[in-house]
């Protein structure tokens, strides 16, 4: 009786543990199962929600099923292209009584048929993607209610013109990225946000320049006199820019004239202290630049790719220069660097690409870019102090270096041997010439 009282008292207790046991379980599946709500605006079947289950978001497709829509509840219902295939859309007002207020992320990603596209005006939110890769996109009409356009929302269409309604108080960053097609923004006069200058984007102050359009053909552009800063990425991609007057500007943004494959030549003003990011990366006919005294530091890849790149000089201000910011510079044989400089970032000066990839796309520093393929500049040296960053740099990396021995120090050098030798040959005629009179008056 003992013995079975004990078995039953084990029993219960180790049915209690596997009951709490499994309890336990089922709440970790419970937990695992839940998906946020945004999950539900991809569209894909394999993560649709089952039909009866609870889900976070109202959501549901048009009656021809080209649609996605989500209704937010805060006054925001969202809409979603369910065919990528698509050339030509009419983006409904409303589906099932929900008004569409946003173009939402990923709306037409990557769909390169896409021609023409015609938003309803009860849209107030292009967002982030909407029209990525859409690289056939021509013709879209932004409505007066539209207050935003978001990240890389228009990336690599093939727009010509767009125009800004008066209502739109954020354009944010890389938004008409790549689209080389463009040629000119149009601002509503009546925004109280931006205007536009020749085609050009400006705050509406117009002292920051936004976005000068990839495909505007001038070869030469100064910045207005009363314009004081360059926002990032405001001459990205332009193809034509040959020559750029930029001496009113006060602050130069990240990666500012990245991809300007045409420009030659400019002048850096006085009271720029950085030059960030890869500001003149791919910048593959950049022949002369002209840095300020006050300059501290160039940015990862700054002069990255700039092949034809033959002579700069550094002022003896500058302090840093990050990775990647001379990289693959193949015209620059020699740089002197100042002895203040105490940070050269990896692949700073000296290497290039190997494997004749001199035209690689991707940025500076790319995770993805293949080390094994750089190699040193076979004909560069730097020219630098013995016990300097840069001298240390040299011997770290293998790459030539003068210890301070300049061409000026040289030329001193071999005229001083010169006067020593003409001074060493009077000196011997001289003494010739005394012997030999010595000579004569004994004979």
């Amino acid at each position: 009786m003992r013995k079975t009282k004990l078995k039953l008292k084990n029993y219960f207790k180790i049915s209690g543990i596997g009951l709490a046991v499994i309890l336990l379980w089922s709440m970790l599946l419970s937990m695992g199962s839940m998906t946020p709500a945004y999950a539900e605006n991809s569209g894909d079947s394999e993560n649709s929600q089952n039909p009866g289950e609870i889900i976070s978001l109202p959501n549901g497709y048009s009656e021809d099923g080209l649609w996605l829509y989500n209704d937010y509840g805060d006054g925001t219902v969202s809409v979603t292209c369910q065919d990528n295939t698509i050339t030509e859309a009419e983006i409904p007002a409303e589906i099932d009584g929900h008004v569409i207020t946003m173009v939402e992320v990923d709306c037409f990603k990557d769909n390169p048929g896409l021609k023409k596209v015609t938003l309803p005006d009860t849209i107030t939110v292009i967002e982030d993607y909407s029209f990525y890769q859409c690289y056939g996109l021509e013709e879209i009409n932004i409505p007066e209610s539209v207050t935003k356009i978001g990240f890389q929302a228009f990336y690599g269409c093939a727009l010509r013109d767009v125009i800004i309604p008066a209502g739109v108080t954020e354009i944010e960053n890389f938004a008409f990225e790549g689209c080389n097609s463009l040629q000119a923004i149009h601002v509503s006069k009546v925004n109280q946000n931006y205007l536009d200058q020749d085609g050009i984007l400006f705050d509406y102050d117009k002292t920051a320049l936004i976005v000068y359009p990839s495909a505007k053909t001038d070869t030469s552009y100064t910045v207005p006199e009363n314009c004081t800063k360059l926002e990032s990425y405001a001459f990205m991609g332009n193809q034509y820019l040959e020559q750029i007057d930029i001496s009113s500007v006060q602050e130069i943004g990240e990666d500012v004239f990245y991809y300007c494959t045409s420009l030659q030549e400019i002048t850096i003003p006085d009271g720029i202290t950085e030059l960030k990011g890869s500001a003149f990366g791919n910048c593959v006919a950049l022949k002369k630049i002209t840095l300020p005294e006050g300059i501290t530091n160039l940015g990862s890849g700054c002069f990255y790719n700039c092949v034809m790149l033959e002579e700069i000089q550094l002022p003896e201000s500058l302090t840093g220069m990050n990775d990647y910011a001379f990289f693959n510079c193949g015209s620059l044989k020699r740089l002197t660097i100042p002895e203040n400089v105490t940070t050269i970032g990896n692949y700073a000066l000296g290497w290039y690409y190997g494997n004749d990839n001199s035209n690689n796309n991707s940025n500076a520093g790319d995770e993805n870019s293949k080390q094994d393929d750089y190699k040193r500049l076979p004909d560069f040296e730097i020219d630098a102090d013995n016990g300097t960053a840069a001298f240390e740099y040299a011997a770290k990396n293998s790459i030539k270096c003068t210890g301070g021995i300049t061409q000026g120090i040289v030329f001193i050098y071999i005229v001083l041997g010169v006067v020593a030798l003409v001074i060493l040959a009077v000196i011997g005629l001289v003494i010739m010439q005394k012997r030999y009179q010595k000579e004569h008056e004994l004979n």
